[in-house]
C-alpha cells in the first residue's frame, strides 16, 4: 500500500480568538501532515502577527501567504489549496478543533482505495466555548437512509445534485482533483463544488465518525441549523415573503448548476450518465424559472414535475408549494 503525503490548507480572516486551538490540534495529529499553508485575507485583529510568530516556532513546515487585497472566501481558498504540495489536501477552518486521529483515518481511506477522490466525515457540534452541544453535523443535516445507501453504493453524485452534505472542515481530497476543479466558480461554496466533481469523476466516501469539533457561534460564515416542523413552516412563510424574490433564488440555482454542467461536459473522464443527470438538474431549474404566471397552469406544471422536485430539490414539498403560490 502506497504511503501518501498530506498537507493542510487554512484560510484566515480575523480569526485570532479560536485560531490557536485549531492550529494546536493540527500539529498534534497522530499522523503528522507534511506541511501547512495558511492564506490570510487581510486580517485586522492580530491574526497575521500571531501567525508570523507561530510559524517560526511550529514543528511542521508552514507557508504563510498575506493577500495584498482581500480576495474573499472562494478566491482565498483557491489560493491556499493551490499552494499545498501533497498527495492529499485537507481543508481547515480557523475556529474548529481536529480530533487526534483525523489525518490518519482519512489518509488510510485514500491509501486503501485509489479510486476515492474525496472523503468527508461527521463532526461533533460544540458551542462558542467548545462545549459539546450533544449534536452531530450529519444528524443536524437529517441525513436519510436512502442518502446513506446511495453514497455507500457509489451513487453520491445523485445525492449531491440535490443537496450538499460535505463540510470542508471535515473533508480531504486528492490533489489530482484540482486539475478539474480549478478555477473555482463564484456561484457555490468550494466544498459543494469539490464534492460534486469528485463524485462525478471518481468515488466519494462518507465516514459517520466525527473527526472535528465543529464550532457554532455568531461569527460563523456557514453554520448548521436543524429545523423542527414549526421552524420549517416559519421558514417557508418567510421565504414566501422575503425581500429576495423567488426568481433570484432560482436564478442562483441555475447559475451553479450551469457551472457544474459546463465543467463536467467538457471533461472526457466523466461518465455519460453523470453528464446526463447534470443536464436534467439544470433543465429542471430552468423550468422552475419559466413557470407560467397563470396560477392553474403553474399548478399543473409543478404537479407534472413532482418526480424532479424529489430528485433535484433539497426540500421538495416546500419548493413545489412556493413555486405554485409565487409568480
Amino acid at each position: 500500500m502506497t504511503s501518501l503525503t498530506a498537507g493542510v490548507a487554512i484560510i484566515t480572516y480575523n480569526g485570532l480568538k479560536y485560531l490557536p486551538q485549531q492550529l494546536d490540534s493540527i500539529v498534534a495529529q497522530s499522523r503528522p501532515v507534511s506541511h501547512i499553508v495558511i492564506s490570510d485575507d487581510r486580517s485586522t485583529d492580530g491574526t497575521w502577527e500571531y501567525l508570523q510568530t507561530w510559524a517560526q516556532q511550529a514543528t511542521i513546515p508552514v507557508k504563510l501567504i498575506r493577500n495584498d487585497e482581500q480576495l474573499g472566501l472562494i478566491r482565498n481558498f483557491e489560493q491556499a489549496i493551490g499552494a499545498v504540495e501533497a498527495d492529499i489536501i485537507f481543508s481547515s477552518d480557523q475556529d474548529d478543533v481536529w480530533l487526534p486521529d483525523k489525518v490518519a483515518l482519512l489518509a488510510a481511506v485514500f491509501e486503501r482505495h485509489p479510486d476515492v477522490l474525496l472523503v468527508h466525515t461527521d463532526a461533533t457540534l460544540v458551542d462558542s466555548d467548545g462545549a459539546d452541544m450533544g449534536k452531530t453535523l450529519l444528524g443536524e443535516l437529517e441525513l436519510s437512509e436512502s442518502e446513506r445507501d446511495a453514497i455507500r453504493s457509489g451513487r453520491a453524485f445523485e445525492v449531491y445534485c440535490r443537496r450538499n452534505l460535505v463540510t470542508g472542515a471535515t473533508a480531504a481530497f486528492r490533489a489530482s482533483l484540482l486539475a478539474l476543479a480549478r478555477p473555482l466558480p463564484a456561484t457555490m461554496y468550494h466544498d459543494a463544488w469539490l464534492a460534486l466533481l469528485a463524485a462525478a469523476t471518481g468515488k466519494v466516501q462518507m465516514l459517520e465518525t466525527p473527526t472535528i469539533h465543529y464550532r457554532q457561534h455568531g461569527s460563523n460564515l456557514v453554520g448548521v441549523k436543524k429545523h423542527g416542523m414549526v421552524a420549517k413552516m416559519r421558514h417557508l412563510w418567510w421565504s414566501m415573503n422575503a425581500p429576495r424574490p423567488l426568481s433570484q433564488i432560482v436564478d442562483h440555482l441555475i447559475s451553479w448548476r450551469a457551472d457544474v454542467h459546463t465543467r463536467l461536459a467538457a471533461h472526457p473522464g466523466v461518465a455519460h450518465s453523470h453528464v446526463a443527470l447534470a443536464t436534467e438538474a439544470l433543465a429542471f431549474a430552468r423550468r422552475r424559472r419559466s413557470l407560467p404566471r397563470n396560477r392553474l397552469r403553474r399548478l399543473h406544471a409543478v404537479l407534472r414535475d413532482t418526480g424532479d422536485y424529489k430528485r433535484f430539490s433539497n426540500a421538495a414539498w416546500s419548493d413545489a408549494f412556493r413555486d405554485i403560490v409565487n409568480k
